[in-house]
């Protein structure tokens, strides 16, 4: 995105979570803080190169957003300014009604999302830094496109992966510990890095609960407990 191309863009700050799609199946989850109907600057310590094409995935309100766009300029540490290619109009019109700030009345050619969820064409690996995605976001991602694969949490504060079987949790392991403690200890991590690949091995399950988030809400609330009976 050139300078000019900014200022001429009417630009608001609207922050969600985006799915980034790059050359070689490189994947990308991050976070979009300045937005325009021109294109919008991505949060990221990981950049793509100026040039590179990619897919992204985001949502505004309750419309799915899934588009090509280039990358026009990075900073370093910082992240990429990006350029929209091909918004079709019913994207269009979700922007313009979240930039003049009126309902977005529902298109019928709108494709009708089955189970009210729509899964991605998913790369075989996600990258991303915990400053800028959540590890209950990146869960999410893993869950809602049900994924099989280990997570690689790398922080100061925990280190260890997470296993999946479609998209649930069903093991955690830390050194020579395993199991719900291990996943509890990566309910904080707030920087640091992850890595998720996709694989067909199927894990032998040290953790049973009916979801991700029933999960990790349970741990999160036993977390509180015994922080406050420490206090």
């Amino acid at each position: 995105m050139k300078r000019g191309d900014r200022r001429s863009s009417k630009r608001i700050t609207y922050v969600c979570e985006v799915e980034c799609e790059g050359a070689g199946r490189n994947y990308l989850a991050a976070r979009i803080n300045d937005l325009s109907l021109a294109g919008a600057f991505i949060d990221s310590v990981t950049c793509y190169a100026p040039g590179t094409s990619l897919r992204l995935r985001f949502h505004i309100n309750d419309t799915l957003i899934e588009t090509t766009a280039e990358v026009r300029y990075t900073i370093p540490q910082m992240g990429m300014g990006v350029r929209f290619l091909r918004l079709n109009s019913h994207h269009l019109t979700a922007l313009k009604s979240l930039f003049e700030g009126q309902p977005l009345i529902p298109s019928d050619s709108e494709p009708h999302l089955k189970g009210g969820t729509r899964t991605w064409n998913m790369p075989d690996t996600l990258l991303g830094n915990f400053a800028i995605v959540s590890m209950f976001d990146v869960v999410q991602i893993i869950e809602n496109n049900r994924l099989s694969g280990v997570l690689a949490v790398m922080s100061p504060v925990a280190n260890g992966e997470v296993q999946f079987t479609e998209g649930k949790i069903v093991g955690a392991h830390s050194g020579s510990r395993i199991g719900i403690d291990v996943l509890k200890s990566f309910l904080d991590v707030a920087e640091g890095s992850f890595e998720f690949k996709r694989s067909d091995t199927h894990y032998p399950p040290t953790i049973h609960a009916p979801s991700n988030m029933s999960l990790m809400l349970d741990l999160l609330r036993v977390t509180d407990e015994e922080a406050g009976a420490l206090s």
